[in-house]
């Protein structure tokens, strides 16, 4: 039997690995892939769980992993690679559990969504406030005539409308840990002040009677509370000290006393009216949320959480859902514990108790929790670091901890260590593996760190470095843009990269397998054109019939699989798991254009500029931290929230200064303050252990964000530069073979084919792109099926004037002379990848002659630039060098009036 583990895995010391072998080995003893749930918090950490898990098993024999899987099973390495091929096969066929946290609630509030009111395909997007909402939200207010209360916790708080719905929101995400009734008493008036303005004239009067003088009194000219609030005084016991000392009295110290009193009872009544006030427009902003959710059919992720709470503890009973969900699963892996919230761990905790009792007839039950509190950074979106001991000890888990990092340089690590063996309480030292390199570690303190990072920039470039093996760690994402800002103005040659997307259901490949789908469902040869367009691929009705009852998901392999359309394996990956959620054929085809999911593969190449947040799970050649370029914005939090560890205990209308005359405010404070110090030490710990041969920490002289780490001027070890390797092939994944033309060791190619900030002229290049791409043969008679295709997908987006212009284009494309005699007898290959470092890109066309290739780009455009000449110049290097043979390349502008065709 396995054991019930809680794994604390720190930065770096193979966490993914110790997931995969588990599951692994759960397979080894007997589980099947449907029976392991494996949850993540990121889609891309499932992917490569999903990625790891199949080449150890397809690599067994010749993986690390066999020695541990052979411990953890107890049985011989002969026994496992005799039943490795029926352990694959077993994985590669099943519906595997692994997947988000989201994923796994959204599937089980799927099966109930008609107890929220919604349909079981409602929509996923990210908890965002939009002009909806908050129309919605007033036109709530107004009606219920709230304008009046929100606009005085608007004054009395000092709160713009935006202030007030990001408390909302906080709200909301913290709403099923609130017990409204219990915090929230019925208050409808405003306090007096008069009875504290009387009681600070009795004290100004009776020192003013025993001979203070006039210059300390006027301290205590005091006209409001948030004067009073102000004064130093109430941090006192009394006012024996400073000038007032000789003139104090024990009448004067008993109104202190008494003044202290009153301020307590009038900031816990105006806690109670302010309480009152927000529950009020809280449950209209809460309504405006669920209308537009059922107008829309769409919930946030705190929605879709809340709801799925709701729903287990109000609607149904709790022991049948369970005894619904917890049938299908034996054994429950988890992945980054610590950035579990307290509503989340709520919803699991039952799966949890009762796989980890170890009872009845399934005891052959396991848990697996991995996880690092030096790395929770989440706190201000819910993430509980408690959670992490707290399940442990609830749920009798073993402890192992991972004290080994296997990503660092020497240099970095035992940096690391020395900075945090004192900071962190219980910190582990960690071991460097035995071939690690020794690296660099750079502390450098200055007050122009701006100047710090440019000089250490050129360095590391002009020392070899590439520029895609560097990231520059910020606070903010507007930090993120000034630093993108200045290294472009002072590396002219620098190219920076911040955080860019796509959709999925953009990429080509995933197009043409939905044009598939189409094609199967209302069996439109135009379709299929679409999909022979962009795949090569035929397709005989006759010889193969594909199940269009099946599930989309199982569609979709069927499709790759029998067609061998594999490509950006990630992606394709991604898009299969994005589809599970389609109940059949039909909802998949009315829906689809609502899937947002956006691209894993990176596009944009050059040195990374990213926030610490958005840093986490990653790892980089060499890191810079930087430190705050501006000051970071103190609180503006409207409230302080008081934890008994995972339980909400207490919450308090945060008010300057009332820790000196409220006990229960001033633990809580101090419980706040204690856990925004851990916040700063873990984002700081976060950031440096990306790093994994080189690391500069660039820190100011005064105010510093690494004040609290004690730094100075350090420097360790040698810079060590990663030379790029000759030659790397693109490893093989899942069930899919891509179609490749190889991977090449060349200066990274930009996605270069349309250079504009007007929206109509990038849709008018995607069209004609797009046209282009699914023309069956250069010839006439396939126009008119492109040109159909083509106003399909884009006569919402451009005029029938455009369209008609991009068909004009394509025609005298098919009858220019110089065209016809490049591409004749050749081989065309449309819209052809190419893979090299890891990155792929399209060509629009390639040409295979028996002694040379042809690379031809099109441009929308009406004039030649440099770029262009740049990048098809690069284009051709690359083909050169995968061919093997001579290449020729074109640009060729598709102009209104003429084609022009120039030679590279």
């Amino acid at each position: 039997m396995i054991d019930n583990l809680a794994l604390q895995a720190s930065a770096g010391s193979g966490k993914t690995y110790a997931l995969s072998v588990r599951y692994i080995s759960l397979l080894f003893i007997g589980a099947t892939p449907e029976q392991i749930l494996t949850l993540t918090f990121t889609n891309k950490a499932a992917l490569e769980m999903k990625k790891r898990i199949y080449e150890a098993l397809k690599n067994l024999e010749n993986k690390d992993e066999l020695e541990s899987i052979c411990e953890i099973t107890q049985k011989s390495r002969e026994a496992i690679l005799a039943k490795k091929d029926k352990v694959l096969q077993s994985f590669l066929q099943s519906d595997l559990k692994i997947s988000t946290i989201d994923s796994f609630f959204s599937s089980i509030l799927r099966k109930f969504s008609f107890n929220i009111g919604l349909m079981p395909d409602f929509s996923l997007e990210e908890d965002v406030i939009n002009d909806e909402k908050i129309e919605r939200f007033l036109k709530i207010c107004k009606k219920d005539m709230l304008y009046k209360s929100l606009v005085l916790l608007a004054l009395n708080e000092k709160k713009k409308l935006s202030d007030i719905f990001n408390l909302f929101k906080l709200l909301y995400e913290k709403h099923s840990e609130i017990n409204f009734d219990s915090f929230i008493q019925q208050s409808s008036y405003y306090p007096s002040e008069k009875r504290i303005m009387e009681l600070i004239s009795d004290i100004k009067e009776r020192f003013a009677k025993n001979g203070l003088g006039e210059k300390t009194l006027k301290t205590l000219d005091i006209s409001s509370v948030k004067e009073l609030l102000e004064k130093k005084f109430l941090a006192r016991d009394d006012f024996d000290y400073w000038h007032y000392k000789k003139y104090t009295d024990d009448f004067i110290n008993a109104l202190h006393v008494e003044l202290k009193n009153e301020l307590y009872n009038f900031i816990k009544a105006k806690e109670a009216y302010i309480f009152n006030e927000i529950a009020k427009l809280y449950k209209a902003f809460e309504d405006a949320l669920n209308a537009e959710s059922k107008k829309s059919s769409t919930l946030s992720f705190s929605q879709m959480t809340n709801k799925l709470y709701e729903i287990l503890t109000k609607d149904i009973s709790k022991d049948f859902l369970y005894f619904r969900i917890d049938g299908s699963f034996n054994h429950i892996l988890i992945d980054e514990f610590q950035d579990t919230n307290i509503v989340q761990y709520k919803i699991l905790e039952p799966f949890l108790e009762e796989i980890a009792s170890g009872v009845g007839v399934k005891k052959d039950r396991s848990l697996f929790l991995v996880g690092d509190t030096k790395q929770s950074i989440y706190r201000f979106r819910g993430g509980a670091k408690e959670l992490f001991d707290y399940a442990q000890k609830r749920l009798n888990l073993k402890e192992e901890v991972l004290d080994t990092n296997y990503r660092s340089s020497s240099s970095v690590v035992n940096f690391i260590n020395s900075t945090y063996k004192d900071i962190i309480q219980g910190y582990v030292k960690q071991k460097v593996k035995k071939d690690a390199i020794e690296g660099f570690v750079c502390v450098s303190i200055s007050e122009n760190i701006e100047k710090e990072l440019i000089d250490s920039l050129e360095k590391l470039l002009q020392n070899g470095a590439s520029q895609s093996d560097i990231a520059i760690l910020c606070h903010t994402n507007q930090e993120a843009l000034m630093l993108k800002e200045l290294i472009e103005e002072e590396i002219e040659y620098a190219k920076v990269t911040m955080e860019a997307k796509r959709k999925l259901i953009n990429i080509p490949m995933i197009s043409a397998i939905i044009d598939f789908i189409h094609y199967l469902y209302f069996e439109d040869e135009i379709y299929l054109e679409n999909f022979k367009a962009i795949t090569e691929k035929t397709y005989v009705k006759d010889e193969y019939s594909f199940d269009i009852s099946k599930s989309v998901d199982g569609m979709i392999i069927e499709i790759i699989r029998y067609f061998d359309i594999f490509s950006l394996e990630a992606d394709m990956l991604l898009f299969i798991e994005s589809c599970s959620k389609y109940i059949d054929i039909e909802d998949f085809l009315f829906n689809y254009q609502d899937l947002n999911t956006s691209s894993i593969s990176k596009e944009s190449e050059g040195i990374r500029v990213l926030t610490i947040h958005k840093s986490k799970g990653l790892e980089f050649s060499n890191v810079f931290v930087m430190d705050r370029l501006k000051r970071a914005r103190s609180g503006g939090e409207t409230f302080i929230y008081e934890y008994d560890e995972i339980q909400l205990k207490n919450i308090f209308l945060k008010v300057k200064n009332r820790e000196f005359f409220d006990i229960g405010y001033a633990r809580a404070k101090e419980k706040e303050s204690e856990k925004t110090a851990e916040d700063l030490v873990n984002t700081q710990y976060v950031a440096m252990t990306r790093a994994k041969d080189n690391l500069f920490v660039l820190a100011k002289e005064k105010n510093s964000a690494f004040a609290n780490l004690n730094l100075c001027d350090y420097e360790a070890g040698n810079i060590y530069i990663k030379m790029k390797s000759e030659k790397k092939e693109l490893n093989e994944i899942a069930f899919f073979t891509p179609k490749k033309l190889g991977i090449q060791n060349i200066d990274k190619i930009e996605t270069d084919k349309i250079e504009t900030n007007d929206f109509k002229s990038i849709d008018f290049g995607l069209a004609l792109h797009y046209m282009l791409e699914i023309l069956g043969e250069f010839e006439e008679n396939f126009v008119e099926n492109a040109y159909e295709s083509l106003r399909n997908r884009y006569k919402s987006i451009l005029d029938e004037d455009d369209l008609k212009d991009i068909k004009k284009r394509v025609i005298k494309l098919i009858h220019n002379k110089e065209f016809k005699n490049i591409i004749k007898d050749g081989h065309l290959l449309r819209e052809q990848p190419i893979y090299y470092n890891g990155q792929r890109k399209q060509l629009d066309l390639l040409i295979e002659f028996e002694d040379e290739v042809v690379v031809v780009d099109y441009k929308s455009s009406e004039f030649l630039q440099s770029s262009h000449v740049k990048q098809v110049s690069l284009y051709k290097n690359a083909i050169k060098e995968i061919y093997g043979k001579e290449c020729s390349a074109y640009l060729c502008y598709l102009k209104n009036e003429k084609n022009e065709i120039v030679k590279i």
